[in-house]
């Protein structure tokens, strides 16, 4: 399932035009734990996914809401 997550996340970054740096930064931590986010590789903690949600522009909803 965090293997979905991750992917769906990184889908709508990159429908976004954001980069990688560009998320990590925002969200404060190093680009090497976003990839790991995007890889599914860990869990996220409710106030980065808050972060997350908000840097991306769109509703929690959307990343819950697998079209695979």
């Amino acid at each position: 399932m965090r293997d979905m997550f991750g992917l769906k996340i990184k889908e709508i970054r990159e429908q976004s035009n954001l980069s990688k740096e560009y998320v990590a930064i925002q969200m404060e931590i190093t680009i090497n734990d976003y990839n790991k986010i995007e890889k599914g590789k860990v869990d996220l903690k409710l106030s980065k996914l808050d972060r997350l949600v908000k840097i991306l522009g769109i509703k929690k909803s959307e990343l819950f809401r697998l079209d695979y």
